[in-house]
Protein backbone atom coordinates (compact mmCIF):
# COMPACT_ATOMS: atom_id res chain seq x y z
CA UNK A 1 0.00 0.00 0.00
CA UNK A 2 2.88 2.66 0.79
CA UNK A 3 4.25 1.84 -2.64
CA UNK A 4 0.97 2.63 -4.69
CA UNK A 5 0.49 5.78 -2.93
CA UNK A 6 4.01 6.85 -3.91
CA UNK A 7 4.60 5.37 -6.78
CA UNK A 8 2.37 7.93 -8.86
CA UNK A 9 4.61 11.29 -7.94
CA UNK A 10 7.59 9.29 -8.56
CA UNK A 11 6.62 7.96 -11.85
CA UNK A 12 5.17 11.67 -12.79
CA UNK A 13 8.51 12.70 -11.70
CA UNK A 14 10.28 10.73 -14.49
CA UNK A 15 7.60 11.87 -17.16
CA UNK A 16 7.95 15.09 -16.53
CA UNK A 17 12.38 14.34 -16.82
CA UNK A 18 11.72 12.99 -19.97
CA UNK A 19 9.81 15.84 -20.97
CA UNK A 20 11.98 18.16 -20.43
CA UNK A 21 15.35 16.27 -22.11
CA UNK A 22 13.00 16.45 -24.75
CA UNK A 23 12.52 20.03 -24.99
CA UNK A 24 16.80 20.50 -24.46
CA UNK A 25 16.63 19.38 -28.87
CA UNK A 26 13.03 20.42 -29.70
CA UNK A 27 12.15 23.48 -27.34
CA UNK A 28 12.64 25.71 -30.28
CA UNK A 29 10.06 24.54 -32.20
CA UNK A 30 6.74 26.27 -30.80
CA UNK A 31 4.60 23.96 -31.98
CA UNK A 32 6.74 20.96 -30.42
CA UNK A 33 6.89 22.50 -27.14
CA UNK A 34 3.66 23.21 -26.58
CA UNK A 35 3.02 19.55 -27.04
CA UNK A 36 5.94 18.48 -24.94
CA UNK A 37 5.23 21.03 -22.07
CA UNK A 38 1.41 19.88 -22.06
CA UNK A 39 3.19 16.34 -21.45
CA UNK A 40 4.88 17.79 -18.60
CA UNK A 41 2.22 19.81 -17.32
CA UNK A 42 -0.47 17.22 -17.02
CA UNK A 43 2.37 14.87 -15.19
CA UNK A 44 2.94 17.94 -13.02
CA UNK A 45 -1.13 18.13 -12.04
CA UNK A 46 -1.15 14.50 -11.47
CA UNK A 47 1.96 14.84 -8.97
CA UNK A 48 0.35 17.81 -7.12
CA UNK A 49 -2.80 15.65 -6.71
CA UNK A 50 -0.58 13.22 -5.24
CA UNK A 51 2.28 14.97 -3.70
CA UNK A 52 1.04 14.63 0.23
CA UNK A 53 2.01 10.83 -0.44
CA UNK A 54 5.54 11.82 -2.06
CA UNK A 55 8.88 11.32 0.09
CA UNK A 56 10.87 14.60 0.68
CA UNK A 57 13.97 13.26 -1.21
CA UNK A 58 12.02 12.24 -4.07
CA UNK A 59 10.36 15.66 -4.51
CA UNK A 60 13.84 17.85 -4.25
CA UNK A 61 16.09 14.77 -5.61
CA UNK A 62 13.38 15.54 -8.88
CA UNK A 63 13.69 19.43 -8.50
CA UNK A 64 16.96 19.45 -8.80
CA UNK A 65 17.23 17.04 -11.68
CA UNK A 66 14.79 18.98 -14.00
CA UNK A 67 16.73 22.47 -13.46
CA UNK A 68 19.90 20.73 -14.56
CA UNK A 69 18.69 19.40 -17.25
CA UNK A 70 17.35 22.90 -18.53
CA UNK A 71 20.30 24.50 -17.32
CA UNK A 72 22.87 23.24 -19.95
CA UNK A 73 20.13 24.20 -22.50
CA UNK A 74 20.46 27.00 -24.53
CA UNK A 75 17.68 29.56 -24.29
CA UNK A 76 14.69 28.69 -26.42
CA UNK A 77 11.65 31.16 -26.09
CA UNK A 78 13.78 34.17 -24.87
CA UNK A 79 17.01 36.47 -25.32
CA UNK A 80 16.69 38.30 -22.20
CA UNK A 81 19.69 36.20 -20.78
CA UNK A 82 21.80 37.87 -23.07
CA UNK A 83 21.44 41.00 -22.50
CA UNK A 84 22.00 40.10 -18.87
CA UNK A 85 25.22 38.62 -20.26
CA UNK A 86 25.75 41.94 -22.18
CA UNK A 87 25.77 44.28 -18.50
CA UNK A 88 27.98 41.42 -16.81
CA UNK A 89 30.69 42.42 -19.36
CA UNK A 90 30.06 45.96 -19.23
CA UNK A 91 30.62 46.44 -15.76
CA UNK A 92 33.86 44.32 -16.43
CA UNK A 93 35.11 45.92 -18.75
CA UNK A 94 34.53 49.03 -16.21
CA UNK A 95 31.83 50.62 -17.71
CA UNK A 96 28.63 51.34 -16.01
CA UNK A 97 25.75 49.82 -17.62
CA UNK A 98 23.34 52.51 -17.11
CA UNK A 99 25.59 55.16 -18.99
CA UNK A 100 25.21 53.59 -22.84
CA UNK A 101 23.04 51.63 -25.13
CA UNK A 102 24.99 48.52 -26.21
CA UNK A 103 24.77 50.47 -30.00
CA UNK A 104 26.50 53.31 -28.75
CA UNK A 105 30.00 53.66 -30.09
CA UNK A 106 31.97 53.84 -26.48
CA UNK A 107 30.70 50.06 -26.74
CA UNK A 108 31.73 48.48 -29.98
CA UNK A 109 35.24 47.61 -28.64
CA UNK A 110 33.06 45.18 -25.94
CA UNK A 111 30.57 43.32 -29.38
CA UNK A 112 31.44 40.11 -30.51
CA UNK A 113 29.31 37.64 -32.75
CA UNK A 114 28.04 35.52 -30.00
CA UNK A 115 26.26 37.72 -27.63
CA UNK A 116 26.12 41.01 -28.81
CA UNK A 117 23.84 40.40 -32.37
CA UNK A 118 21.11 38.15 -29.70
CA UNK A 119 20.31 41.61 -27.57
CA UNK A 120 17.02 42.46 -27.66
CA UNK A 121 16.13 46.55 -28.09
CA UNK A 122 19.90 46.92 -28.45
CA UNK A 123 19.00 51.01 -29.00
CA UNK A 124 17.75 51.32 -25.24
CA UNK A 125 20.13 51.66 -22.19
CA UNK A 126 19.27 48.57 -19.91
CA UNK A 127 16.27 48.70 -17.77
CA UNK A 128 17.62 46.02 -14.73
CA UNK A 129 18.03 47.63 -11.40
CA UNK A 130 21.26 47.57 -9.25
CA UNK A 131 20.61 44.05 -7.63
CA UNK A 132 20.47 42.37 -10.96
CA UNK A 133 23.58 44.28 -12.38
CA UNK A 134 25.45 42.67 -9.09
CA UNK A 135 24.08 39.32 -9.78
CA UNK A 136 25.01 39.86 -14.11
CA UNK A 137 28.62 41.23 -12.71
CA UNK A 138 28.75 37.47 -10.97
CA UNK A 139 27.15 35.30 -12.91
CA UNK A 140 29.75 36.63 -16.33
CA UNK A 141 32.76 36.49 -13.40
CA UNK A 142 32.12 32.73 -13.50
CA UNK A 143 31.58 31.88 -16.80
CA UNK A 144 32.16 34.50 -19.27
CA UNK A 145 28.78 34.18 -20.37
CA UNK A 146 25.19 33.00 -20.12
CA UNK A 147 26.04 29.72 -17.86
CA UNK A 148 27.23 31.25 -14.76
CA UNK A 149 24.53 33.54 -15.07
CA UNK A 150 22.01 30.55 -15.27
CA UNK A 151 23.74 29.02 -12.38
CA UNK A 152 23.51 31.75 -10.14
CA UNK A 153 19.25 31.93 -10.90
CA UNK A 154 19.03 28.08 -10.85
CA UNK A 155 20.51 28.25 -7.27
CA UNK A 156 18.30 31.39 -5.88
CA UNK A 157 15.63 29.37 -6.99
CA UNK A 158 16.56 26.42 -5.16
CA UNK A 159 16.85 28.34 -1.76
CA UNK A 160 13.54 29.83 -2.63
CA UNK A 161 12.24 26.43 -2.16
CA UNK A 162 14.09 25.75 1.02
CA UNK A 163 12.60 28.95 2.07
CA UNK A 164 9.16 28.24 1.08
CA UNK A 165 9.83 24.66 3.21
CA UNK A 166 10.42 26.42 6.13
CA UNK A 167 7.96 28.97 5.40
CA UNK A 168 5.27 25.75 5.06
CA UNK A 169 6.89 24.38 8.15
CA UNK A 170 6.01 27.38 10.02
CA UNK A 171 1.87 27.21 9.69
CA UNK A 172 1.95 24.06 10.18
CA UNK A 173 1.49 22.94 6.15
CA UNK A 174 2.60 20.23 5.03
CA UNK A 175 6.22 20.14 3.53
CA UNK A 176 5.63 18.17 0.03
CA UNK A 177 3.32 21.10 -0.76
CA UNK A 178 6.71 22.33 -1.71
CA UNK A 179 6.05 20.34 -5.10
CA UNK A 180 4.25 23.10 -6.22
CA UNK A 181 6.80 24.82 -6.92
CA UNK A 182 9.52 23.07 -7.14
CA UNK A 183 8.69 20.72 -9.71
CA UNK A 184 6.25 23.32 -11.54
CA UNK A 185 7.19 23.53 -15.45
CA UNK A 186 6.80 26.98 -15.73
CA UNK A 187 9.48 27.80 -13.18
CA UNK A 188 11.72 25.19 -14.28
CA UNK A 189 11.12 26.70 -18.19
CA UNK A 190 12.14 30.23 -17.21
CA UNK A 191 14.70 30.19 -14.79
CA UNK A 192 16.96 27.67 -15.55
CA UNK A 193 16.04 27.20 -18.86
CA UNK A 194 15.43 30.54 -20.49
CA UNK A 195 16.91 32.16 -17.73
CA UNK A 196 14.93 35.07 -16.32
CA UNK A 197 15.95 36.93 -12.84
CA UNK A 198 12.67 36.38 -11.43
CA UNK A 199 14.23 33.87 -9.14
CA UNK A 200 16.63 36.99 -7.58
CA UNK A 201 13.76 38.84 -6.66
CA UNK A 202 11.40 35.58 -5.23
CA UNK A 203 14.41 34.55 -2.96
CA UNK A 204 14.66 37.67 -1.13
CA UNK A 205 10.75 38.37 -1.03
CA UNK A 206 10.38 34.70 0.60
CA UNK A 207 13.46 35.98 2.67
CA UNK A 208 11.65 39.31 3.81
CA UNK A 209 8.63 36.98 4.52
CA UNK A 210 9.93 34.19 6.55
CA UNK A 211 12.18 36.39 8.83
CA UNK A 212 8.76 39.19 9.05
CA UNK A 213 6.96 36.05 10.94
CA UNK A 214 9.77 35.00 12.78
CA UNK A 215 9.79 38.57 14.32
CA UNK A 216 13.32 39.93 12.82
CA UNK A 217 12.05 42.57 11.23
CA UNK A 218 14.83 44.33 10.67
CA UNK A 219 16.41 41.65 8.24
CA UNK A 220 13.30 41.18 6.53
CA UNK A 221 12.93 44.92 5.69
CA UNK A 222 16.88 44.32 4.37
CA UNK A 223 15.96 41.70 2.37
CA UNK A 224 12.76 42.90 1.02
CA UNK A 225 14.91 46.16 -0.29
CA UNK A 226 16.70 43.48 -1.83
CA UNK A 227 13.78 41.80 -3.84
CA UNK A 228 13.11 45.49 -5.09
CA UNK A 229 16.99 45.88 -5.83
CA UNK A 230 16.38 42.54 -8.34
CA UNK A 231 13.35 43.78 -9.71
CA UNK A 232 10.96 46.68 -9.38
CA UNK A 233 7.68 45.04 -8.36
CA UNK A 234 8.55 43.86 -5.05
CA UNK A 235 7.59 47.80 -3.68
CA UNK A 236 3.90 47.38 -3.50
CA UNK A 237 4.25 44.78 -0.43
CA UNK A 238 5.77 47.24 1.51
CA UNK A 239 2.98 49.10 2.63
CA UNK A 240 0.79 45.44 3.29
CA UNK A 241 3.97 44.55 5.97
CA UNK A 242 4.33 48.14 7.30
CA UNK A 243 0.58 47.65 8.12
CA UNK A 244 0.73 44.08 9.19
CA UNK A 245 2.91 45.03 11.96
CA UNK A 246 1.17 47.87 13.00
CA UNK A 247 3.91 50.04 12.20
CA UNK A 248 3.06 54.24 12.72
CA UNK A 249 4.92 56.84 10.73
CA UNK A 250 6.51 57.86 13.88
CA UNK A 251 8.32 54.50 13.77
CA UNK A 252 10.38 56.11 10.92
CA UNK A 253 13.50 54.11 11.29
CA UNK A 254 11.87 50.86 10.61
CA UNK A 255 9.85 52.63 8.09
CA UNK A 256 12.76 53.97 6.24
CA UNK A 257 15.17 50.75 6.28
CA UNK A 258 13.69 49.08 2.87
CA UNK A 259 13.86 52.56 0.92
CA UNK A 260 17.03 53.09 2.35
CA UNK A 261 18.58 49.51 0.99
CA UNK A 262 17.32 50.59 -2.23
CA UNK A 263 19.02 54.08 -2.24
CA UNK A 264 22.36 52.82 -1.10
CA UNK A 265 21.96 49.67 -3.79
CA UNK A 266 21.67 52.68 -6.23
CA UNK A 267 24.11 55.12 -5.30
CA UNK A 268 27.34 53.02 -6.51
CA UNK A 269 25.68 53.63 -10.07
CA UNK A 270 23.98 57.15 -9.77
CA UNK A 271 27.59 59.01 -8.82
CA UNK A 272 28.36 58.84 -12.39
CA UNK A 273 25.39 61.06 -13.22
CA UNK A 274 24.22 58.61 -15.38
CA UNK A 275 20.03 57.74 -15.51
CA UNK A 276 19.68 54.88 -13.18
CA UNK A 277 16.06 53.85 -14.25
CA UNK A 278 17.48 53.08 -18.00
CA UNK A 279 15.10 52.27 -20.27
CA UNK A 280 11.95 51.77 -17.14
CA UNK A 281 10.14 55.08 -18.37
CA UNK A 282 9.65 53.17 -22.17
CA UNK A 283 9.15 50.22 -20.92
CA UNK A 284 6.09 51.66 -18.75
CA UNK A 285 4.53 54.15 -21.61
CA UNK A 286 4.75 51.96 -24.41
CA UNK A 287 5.14 48.37 -24.02
CA UNK A 288 2.29 45.90 -23.74
CA UNK A 289 1.55 41.91 -23.88
CA UNK A 290 -0.92 39.54 -23.49
CA UNK A 291 -3.30 41.13 -21.11
CA UNK A 292 -7.15 40.68 -21.58
CA UNK A 293 -7.70 44.10 -18.62
CA UNK A 294 -5.32 46.27 -20.49
CA UNK A 295 -7.00 45.17 -24.44
CA UNK A 296 -10.52 45.87 -23.15
CA UNK A 297 -9.73 49.34 -21.59
CA UNK A 298 -8.09 49.56 -25.19
CA UNK A 299 -11.13 48.98 -26.68
CA UNK A 300 -13.42 50.96 -24.62
CA UNK A 301 -11.37 54.49 -24.77
CA UNK A 302 -9.43 54.02 -27.94
CA UNK A 303 -5.97 55.48 -25.86
CA UNK A 304 -3.34 53.00 -24.82
CA UNK A 305 -1.84 56.11 -22.15
CA UNK A 306 -5.20 56.44 -20.77
CA UNK A 307 -5.67 52.46 -20.53
CA UNK A 308 -2.33 52.56 -18.78
CA UNK A 309 -3.88 55.13 -16.14
CA UNK A 310 -6.84 53.30 -15.23
CA UNK A 311 -4.71 50.09 -14.79
CA UNK A 312 -2.60 51.71 -12.46
CA UNK A 313 -5.39 53.08 -10.76
CA UNK A 314 -6.73 49.62 -10.25
CA UNK A 315 -3.61 48.17 -9.32
CA UNK A 316 -2.89 50.68 -6.54
CA UNK A 317 -6.52 50.21 -5.64
CA UNK A 318 -6.67 46.51 -5.27
CA UNK A 319 -2.75 46.75 -2.89
CA UNK A 320 -4.70 49.98 -1.32
CA UNK A 321 -7.60 48.12 -0.37
CA UNK A 322 -5.76 44.84 0.82
CA UNK A 323 -3.23 47.28 2.86
CA UNK A 324 -6.46 48.54 5.01
CA UNK A 325 -8.24 44.93 5.33
CA UNK A 326 -4.61 43.99 6.99
CA UNK A 327 -4.64 40.45 5.87
CA UNK A 328 -2.40 38.22 7.29
CA UNK A 329 0.99 38.61 5.42
CA UNK A 330 0.88 35.64 3.15
CA UNK A 331 -2.70 36.19 1.96
CA UNK A 332 -1.29 39.76 0.98
CA UNK A 333 1.27 38.75 -0.65
CA UNK A 334 -0.63 36.17 -2.94
CA UNK A 335 -3.72 38.51 -3.79
CA UNK A 336 -1.47 41.26 -4.77
CA UNK A 337 0.72 39.10 -6.66
CA UNK A 338 -2.39 37.68 -8.25
CA UNK A 339 -3.81 41.47 -9.11
CA UNK A 340 -0.43 42.35 -10.47
CA UNK A 341 -0.75 38.54 -12.97
CA UNK A 342 -4.41 40.29 -13.99
CA UNK A 343 -4.08 43.94 -14.48
CA UNK A 344 -0.36 44.30 -15.72
CA UNK A 345 -0.47 45.70 -19.46
CA UNK A 346 2.53 43.33 -19.90
CA UNK A 347 2.29 39.86 -18.66
CA UNK A 348 5.44 37.59 -20.02
CA UNK A 349 4.86 34.40 -19.27
CA UNK A 350 7.74 34.16 -16.69
CA UNK A 351 6.03 37.33 -14.84
CA UNK A 352 3.33 34.42 -13.66
CA UNK A 353 6.68 33.32 -11.46
CA UNK A 354 5.65 36.05 -8.73
CA UNK A 355 2.60 33.97 -8.05
CA UNK A 356 3.59 30.61 -8.47
CA UNK A 357 5.34 30.51 -4.52
CA UNK A 358 2.22 31.43 -2.93
CA UNK A 359 0.67 28.50 -4.45
CA UNK A 360 2.27 26.57 -2.37
CA UNK A 361 -0.08 27.97 0.40
CA UNK A 362 -3.07 28.66 -1.60
CA UNK A 363 -4.04 25.93 -3.74
CA UNK A 364 -6.28 27.50 -5.76
CA UNK A 365 -6.85 25.03 -8.67
CA UNK A 366 -7.74 27.55 -11.64
CA UNK A 367 -4.63 29.81 -10.57
CA UNK A 368 -2.75 26.31 -11.23
CA UNK A 369 -4.14 25.98 -14.24
CA UNK A 370 -3.59 29.34 -15.60
CA UNK A 371 -0.13 29.18 -14.59
CA UNK A 372 0.40 26.35 -17.19
CA UNK A 373 -1.67 27.80 -19.75
CA UNK A 374 -0.04 30.89 -19.74
CA UNK A 375 2.92 29.55 -22.19
CA UNK A 376 0.47 29.62 -25.11
CA UNK A 377 1.96 33.19 -25.22
CA UNK A 378 4.77 31.68 -26.83
CA UNK A 379 2.58 31.50 -29.65
CA UNK A 380 3.83 34.82 -30.91
CA UNK A 381 7.27 33.51 -32.03
CA UNK A 382 5.97 30.96 -34.79
CA UNK A 383 4.38 34.21 -37.15
CA UNK A 384 8.00 36.21 -35.72
CA UNK A 385 10.53 33.66 -36.45
CA UNK A 386 8.97 32.96 -39.69
CA UNK A 387 8.34 36.50 -41.02
CA UNK A 388 9.74 38.54 -38.27
CA UNK A 389 6.08 40.00 -37.67
CA UNK A 390 5.28 40.06 -33.72
CA UNK A 391 1.56 39.68 -33.68
CA UNK A 392 -0.72 38.16 -30.86
CA UNK A 393 -3.13 35.39 -31.37
CA UNK A 394 -6.37 36.56 -30.03
CA UNK A 395 -7.44 32.78 -29.22
CA UNK A 396 -4.65 32.81 -26.80
CA UNK A 397 -6.00 34.77 -24.16
CA UNK A 398 -9.58 33.23 -24.95
CA UNK A 399 -8.01 29.92 -23.73
CA UNK A 400 -5.50 31.53 -20.65
CA UNK A 401 -8.00 33.68 -19.33
CA UNK A 402 -11.27 31.98 -19.96
CA UNK A 403 -9.56 28.53 -18.42
CA UNK A 404 -9.21 30.36 -15.44
CA UNK A 405 -12.42 31.80 -15.40
CA UNK A 406 -14.22 28.28 -16.26
CA UNK A 407 -12.25 26.27 -13.52
CA UNK A 408 -12.36 29.43 -10.96
CA UNK A 409 -16.26 28.89 -11.62
CA UNK A 410 -16.31 25.15 -11.56
CA UNK A 411 -13.89 25.04 -7.81
CA UNK A 412 -16.89 27.52 -6.75
CA UNK A 413 -19.47 25.47 -7.49
CA UNK A 414 -17.96 21.94 -6.36
CA UNK A 415 -17.63 23.59 -2.94
CA UNK A 416 -21.26 24.72 -2.71
CA UNK A 417 -22.44 21.19 -4.05
CA UNK A 418 -19.95 19.42 -1.63
CA UNK A 419 -21.45 22.06 1.30
CA UNK A 420 -24.50 20.98 0.60
CA UNK A 421 -23.92 17.60 0.23
CA UNK A 422 -22.35 17.30 3.78
CA UNK A 423 -25.25 19.58 5.06
CA UNK A 424 -27.85 16.79 3.27
CA UNK A 425 -25.86 14.10 5.64
CA UNK A 426 -25.77 16.01 8.76
CA UNK A 427 -29.53 16.73 8.59
CA UNK A 428 -30.43 13.20 7.92
CA UNK A 429 -27.96 11.87 10.36
CA UNK A 430 -30.08 14.60 13.16
CA UNK A 431 -33.31 13.37 11.61
CA UNK A 432 -32.60 9.66 12.27
CA UNK A 433 -31.26 9.97 16.15
CA UNK A 434 -34.03 12.58 16.81
CA UNK A 435 -36.46 9.94 15.89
Amino acid sequence: MFRQRWIVPLLMGVIMTGSFVAMLAWGRQVPVFFVLFGIASIAYLIAVWRCECAPMAVIVIAGVAFRLIALFAAPALSDDIYRYVWDGRVQWAGVNPYRFAPVAPELAHLRDARIFPKINHPELPTIYPPGAQVAFWVGYGISGGILGIKALLVCADLIAGWLLVRLLRHFNHRAQWVLIYLWHPLVVLEIAGNGHLESLGIVALLAALYFFVKGRDGIALIALGGAVLAKFFPVVFLPGFARWKGWRPTNWPALLIAPGVVLLGYLPFAWTGAPVFGSLGTYAQHWSFNSAAFDVLILLCGDGQIARGIIAALFLGVVLFLVYRRLPILHFAYLTAAAFVLLTPTLHAWYVAWLIPFLVFFRHPAWIVFSLLVVLSYHVLIQYRAVGVWEEAPWVQWVEFGGLALVGTWHLKRREILTKIRHFFKLNRSMRRSA
